[in-house]
């Protein structure tokens, strides 16, 4: 008998001692699969932002494309830092920071002869009115890029129209694989596009731009064929040489999509096309506009929105140019 629980009481600390091992090494083994989950998506994100890949575009023409993360071509612009080189400090230092204007201090900053344009891609969406709310208190237009949305957003397509925004084509369905899949559909999604905006607001829109980019690595039609269609149809497509970056996360703070902006404004040459994203997981890109938009005014930027008189920036006739892009959603 003695044995007996003898032999009972080691088999309760046995199992005492393997359930503490296995209480430990659940979390230990969840926390080292985060871990190796954070690590990988750091390693994706810089590479997205800082690491080019020499790649062909199916028409031959050679380009500079990083991964495709979400359906979308990524890669850095020539010239420009890459987000991991943009220090907070630096931009804290310049003679005007955000909180120079937060605080109200008065800088009469005479305009440097640029223009930016404000472009936001992949709306009508949840943010669009409060978007367009901001631009009308700061007495801006911008240029908004759309997808095809049903009734619910009917009344935000006229909207950008009656305050005098640019509205352009930005593709009806937005899934690559349908819009890219041959010339055919390529072409019937423009259309289809341009006839719902046409319909919903009297627009007849010939602007254009390319979901992923000209440059982009995803489309198995040629997109100089694309272009070529286009050019027929009249439509002039734009890219972008500035962007916040709210096409890679969605979790930068504002004063992060700021700098970002800020750091391509500043070091191009002329006149900056700014890609940032008018979606419904991108808020941080809406509490960023009002303090973007009071920065660009006071380093003497001139902000207006894209019309038949604007330069397009076109990536593909500039394949020395690398760009980054879009749309997650």
């Amino acid at each position: 008998m003695e044995e007996y629980n003898r032999n009972n009481v080691n088999r309760i600390k046995k199992l005492i001692i393997v359930s503490i091992f296995i209480l430990f090494l659940i979390p230990t083994i969840l926390c080292i699969c985060l871990m190796l989950k954070l690590n990988s998506l750091e390693e994706r994100l810089d590479e997205a932002l800082t690491g080019q890949n020499k790649a062909t575009s199916s028409d031959g023409s050679e380009m500079y494309n990083a991964d495709i993360y979400s359906e979308s071509a990524v890669a850095e612009m020539k010239d420009v830092e890459s987000y991991d080189d943009i220090e907070k400090g630096d931009y804290e230092n310049d003679s005007l920071s955000s909180n120079d204007l937060a605080d109200g201090t008065e800088n009469d900053v005479k305009s440097n002869g640029k223009k930016v344009y404000l472009t936001f891609d992949d709306g009508p969406g949840e943010n669009t009115n409060e978007i367009l709310d901001i631009l009308k208190e700061k007495n801006v237009k911008a240029t908004f890029f759309v997808i095809g949305r049903d009734e619910e957003y009917y009344d935000e397509y006229r909207r950008i129209v009656a305050e005098g925004h640019t509205l352009g084509m930005h593709s009806y369905s937005h899934v690559y694989s349908e819009i890219y899949a041959d010339i055919d559909s390529f072409k019937e999604d423009v259309t289809k596009i341009h006839d719902l905006i046409y319909e919903v607001t009297g627009v007849d829109t010939r602007l254009y731009r390319f979901p992923g980019g000209s440059s982009n690595s995803v489309s198995k039609v040629s997109i100089s064929e694309c272009i070529s269609y286009l050019d027929e149809q009249g439509i002039t497509y734009f890219d972008w040489n500035a962007l916040n970056g709210d096409a890679v996360t969605e979790n930068l703070t504002k004063d992060e999509l700021i700098e970002n902006v800020m750091k391509y404004v500043r070091k191009n040459e002329g006149d900056s096309v700014i890609l940032m994203h008018d979606l419904k997981t991108r808020h941080n890109t809406v509490e960023s506009l009002a303090e973007l938009i009071d920065i660009l005014q006071a380093e003497g930027y001139e902000i207006v929105p894209i019309d038949d008189t604007t330069v397009p920036c076109q990536h593909v006739k500039d394949p020395a140019l690398s760009v980054m892009d879009e749309e997650t959603e």
